[in-house]
Parts: structure tokens; C-alpha cells; sequence
């Protein structure tokens, strides 16, 4: 359910541990140089990546911690994430042992970031997933295909990806998972997708994980819906528009999965939003705009949480 987090805290470490054991370093902004303070110890194989600015945007200190929640409380980082409550208690207990760092309530730490995640048990069609899902277009967003490993739908604050997990973690134990995670790392987002002005680990609920996810389903056109192969997809378009409008939009399936919107309208000479409108007859009818080479379809991605 969770993965990586950030959240901040109001406080310093000692000017001592900043001299000592934390890293100076310098970045260049449009007001100016601005100095800030890194250090990255490793704990259970897990690095934490604190940041401590003097001064921040508003004008006050601020300490940033960064890390893969379940990697730190589970031991690896495929394993989902459930209980919140207990992973604060847990975590506090690792923070409590790592020196040169303030004292810290993971439960009182403001997000900044947030990655929530599912994953979908698909076994031996892992890649077939990754592969059809390539295809497929995120309102506002820029789709990139890293080929065999997965697919992400990537916009300046919001990223949402498909990914073979045993690849990325390198565990065997996460063969036939495909996951689904999405990233939020603009604190706005984060206040409008928990309904509260300053959001905590606490308010962080199955509900409202399951919701979003489910939500980039359903605007890929994934929700309740199998991955068609070529026969499925002219069948199911054929009983929801009959036998002739059918085939015109199983043609206009088959053209989306191999060219780019803006070929197809050059080569039709059709105005995008009257292309729009016909590839949203297909999706209306259960049919996502991607096909499997598959003998069958694939299954519906589900949000069991």
C-alpha cells in the first residue's frame, strides 16, 4: 500500500553532528546560493536521506527525511505495506538507535512525498501487461516504455507506473508481480488527496489509497476492463455497436495500438476531437485502447485492499 515517503519536521541536529557528520552542500536557486545539509546513514540495508535546510522557502529550519517505509520496517521492498499504525511505532524504534539525528515522530512528520502502491499477482504475463500497457495514453500525462522492465505515465508533480517488481527489487519472492504505484511530490497534492492542510503517516487510509489507484485505472481505461486480444475486442465492439460500426472501431483500435494520435489524424485527415470521441466509443464499451498478442485476454487489474 505504501512505499517511499519524505516528510518533514520543524527541528535541527546539533551544530556539532553538522560540522561533524553531516555534508555541506550548495545549490543555486533564482534568489540565490542556498546551503543545505545531507546525510544518509544505512540502517537494516535501508539508507535514510535526511536533508536540513537553516533556512527554508519560508524563512524557517526544516528537516527532511526520506525513505522506503516497508524496506525499513519489512526487511525488502516488494512485501505491501498495510499497517500504518504499526510501521510508525516500528520505525520510531529504528530512528531511536540512529545517532548524529534528532529525535523523531514518523507519526508527526508533515508528507512531502508519497508513493502508494498495489500489487497485481499476474504470474508468467508480467511482461505482457507491461507491454500492453505502453499503449496507453494518462489524460495530461507523458507515457514512457522502458522495455521488459515498465511502463510510466509521468507529469511534473504525479508519476504513475507499471513495473516488473522482481526485476526492479531483484527478490525471486516477487516473480509474477506486477506492480502499480503511484508518486505524489507536490505537498498540494498530497493536502488534496488526504483533506487535511498539514497530512500525516495517520491520515493515510486503505480508502483513500485504494481510491487514487483505482482512480489511474479508471482514466487509463484499465477499471473492470480485460486486456482484449484482436478477436475478443472485434467481438465486444461488434455486440455494443452492432456489426459495421463494429469493425470501424475495431479499425481504429488496431491503428491506435500501432500509431500516435497525431499520425492518425494526419493520415485521416480527422479533427482530434472527433478522434477523441470515436476511441472513446471503444473504451465505453469495455475495451482499453491496447491489445494483447495473447491466446487470451488479460485479466481485469483489480485494487483488493
Amino acid at each position: 500500500m505504501l512505499d517511499t515517503i519524505r516528510v518533514k519536521f520543524p527541528i535541527a541536529p546539533t551544530d556539532e553532528e553538522l560540522k561533524t557528520i553531516w555534508t555541506l552542500m550548495s545549490t543555486r536557486t533564482q534568489k540565490g546560493e542556498r546551503n543545505y545539509y545531507t546525510y544518509n546513514p544505512v540502517v537494516r540495508d535501508t539508507t535514510l536521506r535526511f536533508t536540513y535546510y537553516p533556512v527554508a522557502y519560508d524563512g524557517s529550519e526544516l528537516l527532511t527525511l526520506e525513505v522506503s517505509l516497508p524496506k525499513l520496517i519489512l526487511g525488502n521492498n516488494y512485501e505491501m505495506l498495510t499497517d500504518i499504525p504499526q510501521a510508525i511505532k516500528f520505525g520510531n524504534m529504528i530512528l531511536a538507535s540512529v545517532n548524529n539525528v534528532p529525535k523523531l515522530d514518523l507519526a508527526e512528520g508533515i508528507l512531502i512525498r508519497l508513493d502508494m502502491c498495489f500489487n497485481h499477482q499476474v504470474g508468467e504475463a508480467v511482461g505482457d501487461y507491461i507491454k500492453a500497457l505502453a499503449n496507453l495514453d494518462y489524460p495530461h500525462r507523458r507515457t514512457k516504455h522502458h522495455r521488459h522492465e515498465g511502463t510510466e505515465f509521468k507529469a511534473k508533480h504525479k508519476t504513475t507506473k507499471f513495473y516488473d517488481k522482481e526485476h526492479e527489487s531483484g527478490y525471486i519472492e516477487a516473480h509474477g508481480i506486477l506492480r502499480q504505484e503511484t508518486t505524489l511530490i507536490n505537498g498540494k497534492d498530497i493536502q488534496k488527496l488526504l483533506g487535511k492542510p498539514k497530512p500525516t503517516l495517520l491520515d493515510v487510509t486503505r480508502e483513500k489509497v485504494k481510491e487514487e489507484l483505482q482512480s489511474d485505472l479508471q482514466k487509463l481505461g484499465l477499471l473492470n476492463n480485460s486486456i482484449a486480444n484482436r478477436d475478443t475486442a472485434f467481438e465486444t465492439l461488434c455486440n455494443a455497436h452492432g456489426e459495421y460500426a463494429g469493425y470501424y472501431y475495431w479499425a481504429m483500435l488496431l491503428n491506435k495500438t500501432e500509431k500516435s494520435r497525431k499520425r492518425i489524424t494526419k493520415e485521416s485527415k480527422m479533427h482530434p476531437r472527433s478522434i477523441d470521441r470515436k476511441l472513446r466509443k471503444i473504451v465505453d464499451a469495455g475495451v482499453p485502447l491496447t491489445l494483447t498478442d495473447r491466446e487470451e485476454p488479460l485479466s481485469p487489474l483489480r485494487i483488493d485492499l
